[in-house]
């Protein structure tokens, strides 16, 4: 790599800093941080500008990680010399954004010490151009293993609708260089705008070809990402299908994760894969979790395969869940609201767009197929307030609703007794589904589009009034649903099409307004939006199972009328 001093070479005028009208960073302008006459003790002070030690949570100031005083102590010291000790870090899991603005984007990094539990000191860098000539921001923050080593800075002040490029520099190691992306002005006349939607990653599953595929493509605005973004299990625990993959995917560490140690590790695998690594550098992200960043069919009490005797409590087990996601992934830290676990926003994308990202796993949400069900709820009081207010008040052009777990009807029975597989989806809470339903219907709400994960299988469905699965002269569509293929993770149909062949009936006897079911492929969707549609492209890898299998077609394509509340196009 060149040297530090030619690859940060900025105008030597600009030695000033700009720590003065900083909030987020130590920012300044000067050609590295050596030369920019910010004292280390600012620096320390300031440790957590890198937002890996804040609260995920503005007013919960506990969940906080302090920066430890030996690691203040050795940042303290006159810095040794390059020559004498080597570089301090290494980049080895790639960088990321994410959560992007019109003004701002938060980008992430994480570093491997070359000294075992020192602290490291981590420059970033943002320009215009990938040859960074003409740099807009760079600053300098601190990390330490009291974060797992994570950097994540939220940039502001720039521009809407803008390409950005970043990287990270320790010395003269330099991280991948990232490509990032604002978001128009909220204000803004949009004509277009494309996602990427993904979700449940397995990498014991398989290969990780769809992330390739969309950081090749050049018509992707973001990434969304709706959950199971990594999976908490040992290998016995969710064995893939169709054969075994390399020991080199096999679960880091070899156990059912369930302390922050655990999860920062398994974090640190799942972003050593070169296809994730490609697909961060490539594009911005908007994520929200479900339960395998926790633990299998998680609820705000617990979850299914939580063994107290193996795992410890729920509630540490959960904060340590919460806290690595938080770290890990580049999401912007947020303003709880009783539950202190809250990932749940909304993105305003001029005036074409209203993003309401939805947590129906964490947030509040009664345990499955248990108690009374007529009352169960699947999210917080505060939050279905939230989603509300937020769909009432909705000027845009559509409301893209982005959603953990399955909305369209599934079996819900087996004689007298819930089916706990279906009992996760939104069918097995019916009050605040139909809640949903009736505050569409009744105020009118028009082009309401939702995007499902976690179901490992694609379906494509209008959505009635009256929750049922056939749309009805009194109980007309009021919203479409498209859900979407797992990335890697065995499908329902245990990646078999000859299963999926025997399955894809019985669905469809449950919700007969799906017009597109596969059970078997992965992949990703692809989402086209406009004033006049949007157009829904299920796009399929060839196998995840071989590194020559990611070839891609497009199985389907489906559309959604503006106005007609269904899908009108199917090809």
């Amino acid at each position: 790599m060149p040297a530090v001093h030619h690859i940060l070479a900025v105008s030597a005028a600009a030695v000033l800093l700009a720590l003065a009208t900083s909030t987020h960073a130590v920012e300044f302008a000067a050609p590295s941080f050596a030369a920019s006459k910010i004292s280390r003790d600012t620096l320390v002070a300031r440790y957590d500008d890198n937002l890996a030690f804040k609260s995920p949570y503005a007013n919960v100031p506990k969940l906080a990680v302090p920066l430890s005083a030996h690691h203040k102590a050795k940042l303290l010291k006159p810095a040794p010399q390059l020559e004498a000790g080597g570089p301090a870090a290494k980049f080895l899991h790639g960088v990321a954004s994410g959560d992007p603005l019109e003004n701002a984007v938060i980008i992430l990094t994480r570093v491997t010490p070359t000294a075992a539990n020192a602290p490291v000191t981590v420059q970033y860098q943002v320009a215009t151009d990938a040859g960074f000539s003409a740099i807009v921001k760079q600053g300098a923050v601190v990390t330490s293993d009291d974060v797992g080593y994570s950097v994540k800075v939220d940039v502001q002040g720039l521009t809407p609708a803008t390409t950005y490029f970043y990287r990270f520099t320790v010395d003269d190691q330099v991280s991948t260089v990232g490509r990032t992306k604002t978001l128009v002005s909220n204000t803004a006349d949009l004509a277009s705008l494309n996602m990427a939607v993904v979700s449940c990653s397995n990498m014991p599953h398989g290969y990780f070809h769809a992330y390739e595929a969309i950081a090749k493509r050049n018509d992707v605005d973001f990434v969304l990402a709706l959950g199971d973004y990594l999976y908490e299990y040992d290998l016995p625990g969710y064995k893939p299908v169709g054969g075994a993959m390399p020991a080199s995917r096999n679960p880091v560490p070899a156990k059912v994760i369930s302390n922050i140690t655990d999860y920062r590790m398994r974090y640190a695998q799942y972003k050593s894969d070169p296809q994730l690594q490609l697909l961060h550098a490539q594009k911005p992200w908007i994520v929200v979790w479900d339960d395998h960043e926790f633990a299998d069919n998680a609820w705000v009490g617990g979850a299914v395969n939580q063994d107290d005797a193996r795992d410890g409590p729920w509630g540490p087990r959960k904060l340590a869940g919460m806290r690595a996601f938080h770290e890990n992934i580049p999401i912007r830290p947020s303003q709880a609201v009783g539950d202190e676990y809250r990932v749940y926003r909304s993105f305003q994308i001029g005036n074409l767009v209203d993003l309401i990202m939805l947590d129906t796993r964490i947030d509040g949400r009664a345990e499955q197929a248990k108690g009374d069900r007529a009352s169960r709820q699947i999210m917080g009081a505060a939050q279905e307030q939230w989603l509300h207010s937020s769909l009432t008040s909705s000027k845009a052009k559509w409301r893209i609703l982005g959603n953990q777990v399955m909305f369209a009807t599934l079996p819900e029975k087996l004689f007298a007794w819930e089916l706990p597989i279906t009992a996760d989806a939104w069918v097995g809470y019916p009050k605040p589904r139909q809640a949903l339903l009736d505050l569409l219907a009744k105020n009118k709400i028009s082009n309401t589009v939702m995007l499902t994960g976690d179901f490992h299988g694609s379906v494509a469905s209008d959505i009635p009034a009256d929750g049922s699965g056939k749309v009805k002269a009194n109980a007309p569509a009021v919203m479409t649903e498209f859900v979407g293929p797992s990335i890697t993770s065995a499908s329902p149909a245990q990646d078999s099409a000859i299963l999926n062949g025997l399955a894809k009936p019985v669905l469809g006897l449950a919700n007969p307004s799906a017009k597109f079911i596969d059970l078997y492929r992965h992949g990703y969707m692809f989402v086209a939006v406009t004033p006049a549609k949007v157009r829904v492209e299920y796009t399929y890898v060839k196998s995840v199972k071989t590194l020559d299998g990611g070839a891609t077609a497009v199985a389907a394509v489906l559309e959604t009328a503006s106005g007609s509340n269904r899908i009108t196009t199917v090809q």
